[in-house]
């Protein structure tokens, strides 16, 4: 390992053992691919979807180009899965209220000023698996903003998670 590797490997193990067992059991379940049980909400519902449907991958992707295809397998499926259980959100935060683009996503100001909808695309994520697991393991060790998918929604053929967040 270099350097920097071994630097941020002893931060990670520091953070781990700082956190209680059932959060750790947890985060090894997300990171190995496992699905999660005992949950209803939507952001683990999809990840436990997409993971019963594609293998999580825990290296480093080399291949970019042969998880895009992957990534459009996963497209095809979050649509379906969309019509199947009415998770395309019709409604959508009105132009006044949006703030701005953050990276991924296009972020709104919902009306009642407590939280944010975010339209995100995912695009720094390799797959759409990834993604919600980052979401999940976020919702996991970040409590006060976790995140809520609402749905889906597409613009201009490109789909986007519409996720609610507490705005602080």
């Amino acid at each position: 390992m270099r350097s920097v590797e071994i630097v941020y490997f002893n931060s990670l193990l520091i953070f781990v053992k700082m956190i209680d067992n059932d959060t750790r059991k947890r985060l090894k379940d997300i990171v190995s691919g496992n699905v999660l049980e005992g949950t209803k909400e939507n952001c683990t519902s999809i990840r436990n979807l997409l993971c019963s449907s594609f293998r999580t991958s825990t290296t480093v992707k080399k291949e970019f180009e042969s998880q895009s295809i992957v990534k459009e397998e996963q497209v095809k499926l979050l649509r379906s899965f969309c019509d199947t259980n009415d998770l395309w959100v019709k409604e959508l935060p009105e132009e006044k209220h949006y703030l701005t683009r953050g990276g991924e996503a296009l972020v709104y100001l919902e009306s009642n000023s407590q939280s944010v909808i975010k339209l995100n695309d995912a695009i720094y994520y390799t797959t759409w698996l990834e993604f919600f697991n980052s979401v999940v393991i976020h919702n996991l060790l970040f409590r006060d903003t976790t995140y809520t998918c609402l749905g889906f929604t597409e613009r201009d053929g490109t789909l986007f998670a519409v996720l609610k967040q507490p705005f602080i």
